[in-house]
């Protein structure tokens, strides 16, 4: 089975320098690309898309009819394409992130980082925004998640808010 290029998985931290900028691990630099989207991410974080990956998603967004304003996952995804930026890295690998995004996610100058690969995207964390999210990885809900994947149950049907399952 062939794997997709853009596929991006690991687990890393750095600290975001004064200026907000934060080292974008090797590993990752080539499959964003030069230049890539950046933008909310449910439960406050940061989403970091490649341009081929975030073009489809645009494209299918702008298909839908998106007069539905009291459609909540509309909404959502309204308010992910609305607070984009498209951005790229510095000579030094750096990737400046915008302070509204830093503010979204709780990101604070000098504090750590937590960028996670998740496929086709990187999810950007603050430290104990991370750890939050992270308490909720039980035996339980990985078992649940587990058997409800086989079931082809996914989003709300486990407890998982529909936005997050963008």
């Amino acid at each position: 089975m062939a794997t997709t290029p853009l596929r991006m998985w690991g687990r890393f931290e750095h600290s975001l320098d004064d200026k907000g900028r934060v080292i974008v691990p090797q590993k990752f630099r080539e499959k964003l690309g030069e230049e890539f989207v950046l933008t909310l991410g449910p439960g406050r974080h940061i989403r970091a898309f490649p341009m081929p990956v975030w073009e489809v998603m645009e494209e299918q967004l702008v298909s839908q009819n998106i007069h539905d304003d009291l459609n909540p996952n509309l909404v959502f995804l309204q308010r992910m394409y609305g607070s984009c930026e498209f951005v790229s890295y510095d000579s030094q690998f750096r990737l400046s992130i915008p302070r509204h995004l830093r503010d979204w996610a709780g990101l604070r100058e000098s504090e750590s980082a937590v960028i996670v690969g998740n496929g086709n995207r990187l999810e950007i964390w603050s430290r104990p925004g991370w750890d939050a999210y992270s308490a909720g990885f039980t035996a339980e809900n990985a078992a649940s998640a587990s058997s409800n994947r086989a079931l082809g149950i996914v989003g709300a049907e486990v407890g998982i808010p529909a936005e997050a399952t963008v």
